[in-house]
C-alpha cells in the first residue's frame, strides 16, 4: 500500500495519520454516547427500583435483589448520583451526632447502603441492608436483625424507612435499643403527611421526642429517646409514609 504524503513548510502530514485521527475522534464520540446512554438507562432503572422499594414489603424487596443482584448496584449508583446534588446530606449530620456522643456508644444502622456511618466513625456500628456492598454490611432484613434485646445505644434510619412494613422496622429498632437509647430518623419531608402525627405515633410506641428539625425544605430529622410505651390509642399503627414517585417520562 502506498501512503500519500503532503509537504507544507517542511512539515509532512500523512494520510494514515489523518485517518487515525478521524478514527480516534469517532471512538471518543461513541464512548461519550455510550456514557450518556448508560446514565439515562441507570436513571430510568433507579426510578423504577426506587418506586418498587417504597411500595413493596421488605421480603418482596429481598426477593427482588436475590433474583437480580445487579439491580442493587444500579440502585446505589443512582442514589449516589442523587446525593451529589444535595446541599445537605442527612447521613453526615448523623455522623456528627454519633461523634458527639463519644466512640464508646454502639450503633445499629438500618438500611445502611454502603455503610458510610461505619466507615466514618470509630464506634462499634452494626450496618444492615439487603445486599452486602462491602465488608461493613451485614445482610439482614430491617424487621429482624441479628442483635439481642437492649444491645445498642443508637438506632439509625437515614432515608431507609422504605416499604409498606416500615413500622416493623421501627419496632425492631426499639427492641434492640437500650433503655433511654436514641432513635434517629431522617426522611424526605414530602413523605411525611403530617409530622406532628408521625411524631405522636412514634412516641406512643415508647419514645420521647428530643429534637425535630428541618435542615432544609427537603429533609426532616427526628431524634427520640426510648422510654416506656404509652397507652395504645392506635396512633402508631395508623402511621403513614408516602412513597417517592416520579413523573412518567
Amino acid at each position: 500500500a502506498v501512503v500519500s504524503t503532503q509537504s507544507t513548510g517542511g512539515e509532512s502530514v500523512t494520510g494514515s495519520t489523518a485517518t487515525t485521527s478521524t478514527i480516534q475522534s469517532a471512538k471518543e464520540k461513541i464512548t461519550k454516547l455510550k456514557g450518556k446512554f448508560q446514565k439515562k438507562l441507570d436513571a430510568s432503572q433507579f426510578r423504577y427500583i426506587n418506586e418498587k422499594l417504597y411500595t413493596c414489603s421488605a421480603e418482596e424487596a429481598a426477593a427482588l435483589f436475590e433474583k437480580k443482584p445487579e439491580l442493587f448496584d444500579v440502585y446505589h449508583r443512582g442514589f449516589t448520583a442523587q446525593v451529589q446534588k444535595w446541599e445537605v446530606n442527612p447521613v453526615d449530620r448523623i455522623i456528627e451526632l454519633i461523634r458527639s456522643r463519644g466512640d464508646a456508644v454502639s450503633v445499629a444502622d438500618f438500611g445502611c447502603g454502603d455503610a458510610k456511618i461505619a466507615q466514618s466513625v470509630t464506634n462499634p456500628v452494626y450496618s444492615f441492608d439487603l445486599v452486602q456492598t462491602n465488608d461493613h454490611v451485614i445482610v439482614a432484613n430491617s424487621n429482624k436483625v441479628p442483635l439481642g434485646n437492649k444491645s445498642v445505644d443508637i438506632a439509625v434510619f437515614c432515608l431507609s424507612l422504605m416499604g409498606t412494613d416500615f413500622k416493623d422496622f421501627i419496632r425492631e429498632a426499639r427492641r434492640v435499643l437500650k433503655s433511654k437509647g436514641t432513635l434517629v430518623i431522617a426522611e424526605v419531608s414530602s413523605r411525611i403527611p403530617n409530622v406532628t402525627e408521625f411524631v405522636a405515633g412514634v412516641e406512643e410506641l415508647g419514645f420521647k421526642t428530643l429534637q425535630k428539625e428541618e435542615p432544609n425544605s427537603f429533609f426532616t430529622e427526628m431524634i427520640f429517646k426510648k422510654i416506656k410505651p404509652k397507652e395504645n390509642k392506635g396512633l402508631f399503627e395508623s402511621l403513614e409514609l408516602k412513597p417517592c414517585t416520579y413523573k412518567k417520562r
